[in-house]
């Protein structure tokens, strides 16, 4: 069996935090059970190998932010308690930390019910992030870099264009993008996964999220296909009309944004750009078969 290298592996999780999501409503204490699950799987990714690198950021309705590693705190200062391993010690504080701080913001802020959580720019912060470490290497240090999606959030039109740069920006940079959708799913991060080369998996116990985590994402690309996992779902590649988020196969596309529609409209609304009615082609109109 050939020897896999699992050595500087760097996972950047980037998990859905928008307190709108119809799963909180629905589950009582379901968010925290998430956010454990999440901090136990970041653990076992450090635990796998010394050289091993993670981040966390939060996407929710008023911006994206970074919950590990946090750029205004020195790690270093957090100190072990009752035996617990340093490391670990620090993520699970400074996690906790951030989160409380990013909750408490936006009820300052007073998001609005049902407002979209900007995930897609929480892939791009991920993006960015992945390209400043590497940046910051030495010559001889090398880093093998994957995302991981988890969310409880459908589709979003408004987010198209966002959701297909990093899709095929992760696709030219080689990193593959995993998705765990809770209790729904998502066509446009399951293509994303696809494109990318990445696990795409529902759950609907969040109860066992942790063994899902642990089993289909903590193994590295390289790894999963000795590991007898289920075989991929078939993607579905039909777009998404903007106006019903229906699946369609013939359909009107704006010139400027590509933004998908299965009626005509004469206003873009994801750009506003005015389009003319398309012009009905006359009919000829036929003799009868009479001859003159």
């Amino acid at each position: 069996m050939e020897e896999v290298d699992e050595s500087n592996q760097m996972l950047v999780v980037v998990v859905d935090v928008n307190p709108n999501q119809l799963l909180f409503a629905r589950n009582t204490g379901s968010f925290s059970r998430i956010m454990n699950s999440v901090i136990t799987f970041l653990n076992s990714h450090l635990m796998l190998h010394s050289t091993n690198r993670i981040a966390l950021l939060a996407s929710h309705s008023s911006g994206c932010s970074y919950l590990y590693p946090d750029p205004s705190e020195d790690t270093e200062l957090l100190r072990q308690r009752d035996g617990q391993y340093e490391v670990l010690y620090q993520v699970e504080t400074v996690v906790r930390r951030r989160l409380k701080a990013v909750l408490s913001r936006d009820m300052n802020l007073g998001s609005t019910a049902g407002a979209e959580s900007l995930l897609s720019g929480g892939l791009a912060m991920a993006l960015t992030y992945i390209n400043r470490v590497k940046m910051n290497l030495s010559p001889a240090e090398k880093i093998n870099p994957r995302l991981l999606v988890i969310s409880s959030t459908g589709d979003s039109a408004a987010q198209y264009i966002n959701y297909m740069n990093v899709f095929f920006t992760a696709q030219k940079l080689s990193y593959p993008l995993d998705v765990c959708m809770l209790g729904t799913d998502s066509g446009l991060l399951q293509q994303g996964s696809d494109i990318t080369g990445g696990v795409y998996l529902k759950v609907e116990n969040i109860e066992r999220l942790l063994q899902y985590l642990v089993w289909m994402f903590l193994p590295s690309p390289p790894l999963r296909s000795m590991l007898g996992a289920p075989p991929p779902v078939k993607v579905d590649y039909r777009a998404a009309c903007f106006c019903h988020r229906q699946l369609v196969d013939v359909g009107y596309v704006c010139s400027v944004c590509l933004s998908i529609f299965c009626r005509f409209n004469p206003v873009c609304t994801t750009c506003h750009s005015v389009f003319a009615p398309p012009k009905i082609i006359p009919k000829k109109k036929r003799d009868g078969g009479k001859k003159t």
